[in-house]
């Protein structure tokens, strides 16, 4: 794994975003890459594994971010 994701020039460390989105009770595991973007050079990109009989939209997990990371941080 790749240890900075570079998105916009902006330095991501991919183990920050992880560790926080365990923090969420319906996440069982996470992993966080940086994949190609044209705009920004590289988006931040996380495959969640919810835990047994939980469920969560893109949306619930992006609301769950907003206003706690750093907005060109969220996946």
């Amino acid at each position: 794994m790749k240890d900075m994701i570079i998105r916009g020039g902006e330095n991501i460390y991919p183990r920050e975003i992880k560790e926080f989105l365990l923090t969420n009770p319906e996440i069982k595991d996470v992993q966080v890459v940086g994949i190609p973007d044209e705009k920004y050079g590289e988006q931040v990109l996380a495959v969640i594994q919810l835990k047994d009989g939980q469920s969560a939209t893109a949306k619930e997990i992006l609301a769950f971010c907003t206003g706690k990371i750093a907005r060109h941080k969220i996946p």
